[in-house]
Formats: C-alpha cells, structure tokens, sequence
C-alpha cells in the first residue's frame, strides 16, 4: 500500500509527497513493463501498485510505485488523461503556467519549488521538471524530483520522493535516475 499526495495542475496532475509509504509485491528489479510502458527498475527494489491517495484532484489512469523498502522514499510512476499536449514545440509557451500552477500548490503545502521549469525529456517526450521540498512528518522535510512529459494528451508523471537525511536518499536518487533515463513507451 503506497499512500501519496496527489495535486491537479490545470489538466495534468502532480504528485507531491506522501504519508507513509510500505512497499510490497514480489518483483525485485529487473524491467517493468506494464500499461504500454517500460522502465528499469534498481536490483533490490519493490513494487507496488496499490497505491492509494490522501487528496486527488484529477484522476489518475494507473500509479506504480517502487522502492528500497518501506517509508517515504520512494518513486511513483503515473499516467493522466489530460486535456493538454505538451511537445517540444509548445514546452515553452505552456511553461510559465504549469510553473504557476506548481509553486501555488506546492505553497499551499507550505512548501517551495526549488528549481523548474527545467524543460526536460523522458522517452523521447518532452515536458517539464521541478524540484521541489515541503515539510513531513516529525518536522522532517520531504524533497521531491518532479518529472512529467507527454505523449499526446497523456501526461507521464514521475515522483523522486525521499525525506531529507534518510539513509536511502543516496539510493533514491540514483534508482529515480534509472527510472527516468530507461522510460519508454513499449
């Protein structure tokens, strides 16, 4: 059961960080391919796909997350139906108002956008990554690595989350690199 915070912005969708996160399942690294996606997921990693929201605004068409362990270090890979395609060509129109609509919602968090957008690819889509940080449980901070692209109107959307000063942030980073560079439509 993966327990995240899930945002709309405009027609996409964000996820943001989460409560508590255990991560089940009997995959251990290796590639996933599932819902006409594939990606490399760490050796020595989990995955689940019951993933569960605190707040939706916007309806997620399916939600994998994978992990170390348990906690709230994680990766969430999602896809949204939205009403909006981003390419290479409009990334720059629409990149003040995704920006706009993040640094709203990630204030409303009481949280703050530390860099983006950054226009970036995945798969050899283009969208748009933040990094971002709002405070967690026990005053921890959680600090997030937000990566969404699209393919026609179906926005990919990855959360790097990890709580700040875990002992797996080293390993979250590196598998969200992995995850992120190996993303492709199957």
């Amino acid at each position: 059961m993966v327990t995240v915070l899930a945002i709309a912005v405009g027609a996409s969708a964000v996820l943001l960080t989460g409560c508590s996160v255990s991560i089940g399942g009997d995959k251990k690294g290796g590639t996933y391919s599932d819902h006409g996606v594939s990606l490399k997921v760490p050796d020595g990693w989990h995955w689940s796909n019951k993933a569960t929201y605190q707040a939706e605004a916007g309806k997620s068409l399916w939600s994998e997350g994978f992990g170390p362990g348990s906690g709230k270090n994680i990766v969430i890979v999602t896809a949204y139906a939205t009403k909006v395609a981003i390419t290479s060509a409009n990334a720059e129109r629409y990149a003040s108002a995704v920006s706009s609509t993040i640094e709203g919602l990630i204030q409303a968090a009481s949280g703050t956008v530390n860099s983006g957008p950054i226009i970036t690819t995945m798969g050899g889509m283009t969208g748009y990554r933040f990094e971002t940080s709002v405070p967690g449980d026990g005053g921890k901070t959680l600090d997030a690595e937000l990566v969404m692209v699209w393919n026609g109107k179906t926005e990919y959307f990855v959360n790097c989350q990890l709580e700040a000063g875990s002992s797996s942030g080293a390993e979250i980073v590196r598998g969200c690199k992995t995850i992120v560079s190996t993303f492709k439509l199957s």
